[in-house]
Order: structure tokens, then C-alpha cells, then sequence
């Protein structure tokens, strides 16, 4: 690495790129990126579903949830695959704009946003530097089967204990399922929050991308 004209080493420049959750918009994880990585480009995506004509005017979705009669949710699973589909095709040339390859980026998600990071690196095998990956739904369809992930990823999971939305029993699933299931250097964090991120997973997440830089 080239020393910086004062004789300084200067740090390697890395990609963040930051995909909402279900409600969001692509401005809502931008301030959490001020805080956990400043250096750092973000690139952040805006979902394609526009939740206005259901009551959430600038609220955005990845793809589309219904209540089940048991009180469960279920999943538009066409919906969230042709979601997958579409970032496979656009988040690498999105990176490239903005200068850097995938292999110097680290995708970022939030509940639905978290659910299609897994399934990029998962199922179609995008090449990333890092997943960070907060209160997501463990959703096998649409994830896959964790062939093909590098040995040592950094892989960052966090949930709440007392999320109402995503039990963290579904986070509980994830850590397990990569710490079985693939070679990835997981780092797991649950606080007792509702469905967000806390101080706590905030200040894990500040070490973590220090350690991926």
C-alpha cells in the first residue's frame, strides 16, 4: 500500500452497500452508516416495491408480506426472488460507479434488506469482502444452501430479544446455520431491543468493520 504524500500510510477505501428494510427507503440505513464506517463509500439501494397506495407514502419493499390466518407471515417468494435476481444484475455495476469492485465492499441489510443479503452471497455466490446481516428471517426458499462461501468471510449477525416481528429464535437459526453449514468467521450479537439496532449492536458492528477494513 502506497505511503500518502506526508509519508503516512493511507487506508484502503471500501464499499458499503446498504439495502432498507420493509417500511424504509434508501435513506433510512445512511446516518447508521455516519456512524459505523465514516471512511467508507456507501452505496445505498432503494427496493422497487412503492408502498404508498397501502398507507406508507415513501415507505419502500423488497418484496411483498401478508398475514397468514395463523398470525404468521408469509412471503411473496416470486417477488423475492425476482428482487435477488434484480440486484445480482445491478448491485456490481452500482459498485463500479462508485469506483470499487466487489471484492472491496461489504453488503449491509436490515429485516427484508438482511434477508436478500444472505441470499446474495448464499444462493447466487456474489463475490463481497463481508455480510452484515440485522434481524432477518430465516427463509431457506430464498436463501439457499451456503455452498460456495470463502473460507473466514466475515459474516456479522445481530437480532433483538424481544423483536416482535422476526422472533430472534429466527436469528438464532442463521448464526447456527452458518456456523454449521459454512467456513464464514461469524460474529453474533443480540440485545434486548425490539426489531432495530441497539447501542450495543452499533458498537459491535464500529469493531467489526474495523476488523474488515
Amino acid at each position: 500500500m502506497p505511503p500518502g504524500l506526508d509519508g503516512r500510510t493511507m487506508p484502503l477505501q471500501r464499499c458499503l452497500v446498504l439495502l432498507h428494510g420493509y417500511g424504509a427507503n434508501a435513506s433510512d440505513l445512511l446516518l447508521l452508516q455516519d456512524e459505523l464506517a465514516p471512511d467508507w463509500t456507501a452505496v445505498a439501494i432503494e427496493a422497487p416495491v412503492d408502498l404508498g397506495p397501502m398507507g406508507l407514502p415513501g415507505g419502500r419493499a423488497w418484496f411483498h408480506l401478508a398475514p397468514s390466518p395463523d398470525g404468521s407471515i408469509s412471503v411473496d417468494m416470486a417477488g423475492a426472488t425476482q428482487a435477488v435476481g434484480q440486484l445480482v444484475s445491478e448491485l456490481p455495476q452500482a459498485v463500479a460507479a462508485a469506483g470499487f469492485s466487489m471484492d472491496d465492499t461489504v453488503i449491509m441489510g436490515f429485516s427484508q434488506g438482511a434477508m436478500l443479503g444472505h441470499a446474495l452471497l448464499l444462493r447466487e455466490h456474489l463475490p463481497m469482502r463481508g455480510l452484515a446481516a440485522c434481524s432477518a428471517r430465516m427463509i431457506p426458499e430464498i436463501m439457499g444452501q451456503g455452498g460456495g462461501v470463502r473460507d473466514g468471510l466475515p459474516v456479522f449477525l445481530s437480532h433483538g430479544t424481544h423483536d416482535g416481528l422476526i422472533p430472534v429464535h429466527s436469528g438464532h437459526e442463521l448464526r447456527d446455520f452458518y456456523t454449521s453449514q459454512t467456513p464464514a468467521a461469524v460474529t453474533w450479537c443480540e440485545e434486548p431491543i425490539g426489531h432495530g439496532i441497539g447501542p450495543q449492536m452499533a458498537e459491535a458492528l464500529r469493531a467489526w468493520f474495523a476488523t474488515v477494513a
